[in-house]
């Protein structure tokens, strides 16, 4: 072999050394590009995640309407009653006391009203009334009543009725009522005199036997007996100057009546 031969021969060689170089690296290209295509159907499975997802947000939405009008229910319902006991939360027994008309009578005499039987219970009774109905003095408990004894056959009485009817209609609605009894056992003069006079109290009979336990020596006699049955101011005798206090009374057991 010359030394003209020679560079032709390390040309061969080098081409035989570099020809597997190029074949392995041929078929490592093809390796590496069919690596991308098994590496393909992850690419695929990510496209399923999103529409799993996408599913999922559908249905949060779906379970938040139908959850929340709940709870909005509730807390509009809520506000409502803890407004409402609000205004019972107010007194009813202060409500009731300030509901009381103005009174009648601006002047007050409190040396009134403390003769013999304060403090004690009104006496009991069963009598009928000038239209033949039962009353007794246990059928008014409850009531805050004048308690009137009088007789057609009193002139004081006459004069002291009406005025004790006008004071009575006026806290009527407050739960206030007047009881006349009357020593009359006929109702004629009693129906008579209350039509004549418009009275419209509770008109009973035959009390001349009931106004003698009183040991009142004087007619017209009179108490206020609040709603318990106890008397709470007791006056003997007709006394024009004491209808001021006669109506204190009556407001004063109206208003511990609520209590």
């Amino acid at each position: 072999m010359t030394l003209k031969q020679c560079p032709k021969l390390h040309v061969l060689i080098a081409i035989s050394l570099l020809a597997p170089a190029c074949k392995r690296d041929a078929s490592e290209a093809p390796e590496s590009t069919a690596a991308p295509e098994p590496e393909a159907p992850p690419v695929e499975a990510p496209a399923e995640a999103p529409a799993t997802d996408a599913a999922a947000p559908s249905e949060a939405p779906a379970a938040t309407p139908e959850s929340t009008p709940p709870s909005d229910v509730v807390a509009a319902a809520e506000p409502t009653p803890s407004s409402e006991p609000a205004a019972p939360g107010s007194d009813p027994k202060a409500t009731s006391a300030a509901a009381l008309p103005a009174p009648l009578h601006a002047k007050v005499d409190d040396s009134c009203g403390r003769d013999a039987g304060v403090g004690t219970n009104a006496l009991p009774f069963a009598l009928k009334t000038a239209d033949g109905k039962d009353i007794s003095m246990a059928s008014l408990r409850g009531k805050v009543v004048l308690l009137n004894f009088w007789g057609t056959w009193c002139k004081p009485c006459l004069k002291e009725l009406p005025e004790f009817d006008r004071l009575i209609r006026h806290y009527k609605k407050q739960g206030a009522v007047l009881v006349a009894v009357a020593t009359d056992t006929e109702p004629e003069k009693v129906l008579e005199f209350a039509k004549e006079r418009k009275i419209s109290a509770k008109l009973v009979l035959g009390g001349e036997d009931l106004a003698k336990k009183y040991d009142s020596p004087n007619f017209p006699f009179s108490f206020v007996v609040d709603d318990k049955g106890t008397i709470r101011g007791s006056y003997r005798s007709y006394k024009p100057e004491c209808i001021g206090k006669i109506e204190q009374d009556i407001r004063t057991s109206l208003e511990q009546k609520k209590r």
